[in-house]
């Protein structure tokens, strides 16, 4: 009797000693597992997006290092993406009117006073005093405006410089794009102002440059134009232009 009491006991003994010692093992294994990692937090993603990045900074970096046949082609095609796809004032709005905050690229005083401007100067100024000397009808882009000697050419509305230089047709041209995504063109300028960089913001009156001189040297003359819509409208219809 007593060796079959002894016997269950034993019998019973293991089997709790198996059950825990599974028990422990299971407990073991769950730890040991590795956590699985948040399903929109992938570090092989995010490593290889910072690579790419990388790599595309350094191939423009080289693209506007070299000229030749390749490289120009390239610039010619960064320039376009920045200068007519990216529309930086429009951008900077809708920025603002989604979130209620300033870009962190823009000092928030300097932003107040940018939107005080661009409400004021709803409508196109007169970039510079003087008269029509060649109608939009001539090339259907822009018109030629003849003035005084030495005459400065100014912002006629308010936005971003997305173009400061010479162009074959036009010689020395700033284009300014505006929050409501048109832009102005002033070119065949004698010079460009120093304080002209590309991408800063200026205000509506700001001293673009110098217009270029008359065959004579009696007058000034520099061209003028207005693009909307990808299309170029008649200045004349939106200025009062002698």
């Amino acid at each position: 009797m007593k060796n079959r009491a002894d016997e269950i006991r034993k019998k019973y003994g293991n089997i709790s000693k198996n059950g825990s010692s599974k028990e422990s093992s299971s407990v073991i294994t769950s730890r040991d597992e590795p956590e699985k990692s948040h399903p929109l937090f992938n570090r092989h993603a995010m490593l290889m997006q910072i690579m790419f990045s990388i790599i595309l900074f350094l191939i423009v970096g080289i693209a506007f290092k070299h000229n030749n046949d390749h490289t120009v082609q390239a610039q010619n095609f960064i320039k376009h993406v920045y200068q007519d796809e990216f529309q930086f004032a429009a951008a900077k709005d809708w920025y603002e009117d989604k979130f209620g905050k300033p870009l962190a690229l823009f000092p928030k005083d300097k932003l107040q006073k940018e939107k005080k401007t661009e409400e004021v100067s709803e409508v196109f100024a007169v970039p510079a005093d003087g008269k029509v000397y060649e109608t939009f009808s001539t090339n259907g882009k822009g018109i030629v405006i003849e003035t005084g000697k030495e005459e400065d050419v100014e912002t006629s509305k308010s936005g971003y410089i997305v173009y400061a230089g010479k162009k074959d047709d036009l010689g020395y041209t700033v284009i300014i794009q505006h929050s409501d995504e048109q832009e102005s063109w002033y070119g065949d300028l004698k010079e460009i102002d120093k304080s002209i960089k590309l991408y800063n913001y200026v205000e509506s009156g700001t001293r673009l440059g110098k217009v270029s001189g008359s065959k004579d040297g009696k007058s000034g003359k520099f061209y003028f134009a207005i693009k909307k819509d990808k299309s170029f409208i008649d200045p004349s219809k939106v200025i009062d232009i002698d």
